[in-house]
């Protein structure tokens, strides 16, 4: 269940452009904290935790099954994990892809961060795919 501040804050960027803009040109969750104190919502560290895993839920559930099954068994393993998120283009995470077994291609990514983008608020996965050029 959300709190009241998350809930606060996403009803914010539900109802304005402008904050719906700035939260796109957010790169970190430093700034994004920063952007929800300069809307008066001062969200804890267990707030921002829980919107990140809301919001990483929420993607997961409409990814189409391969894409789900990748990105679920390389969220689980710490090594997986951590070159995962080190991938700096989209033949990067195509190549980690191909060596879990599971071919992807660029559409793939591309149809991921539609969904990504498509999850209001912040999430790793929207800055992990802007830094792969997949999303603005």
């Amino acid at each position: 269940m959300l709190s009241k501040s998350v809930r606060a804050f996403n009803d914010r960027v539900a109802a304005s452009v402008e904050l719906q803009t700035k939260l796109r040109a957010v790169t970190s969750p430093i700034d994004f904290l920063a952007l929800a104190k300069s809307e008066g919502l001062d969200l804890s560290g267990e707030d921002f935790q829980m919107m990140v895993q809301e919001a990483y839920q929420q993607w997961l559930e409409r990814l189409d099954p391969k894409m789900r099954e990748f990105f679920s068994r390389v969220r689980s393993t710490k090594e997986l994990d951590d070159r995962l998120k080190v991938c700096q283009s989209s033949t990067d995470a195509i190549a980690l892809a191909r060596e879990c077994g599971v071919e992807l291609s660029e559409d793939d990514l591309q149809q991921a961060a539609m969904v990504a983008e498509a999850i209001p608020g912040f999430s790793f996965e929207k800055l992990w795919f802007r830094r792969l050029g997949s999303i603005d």
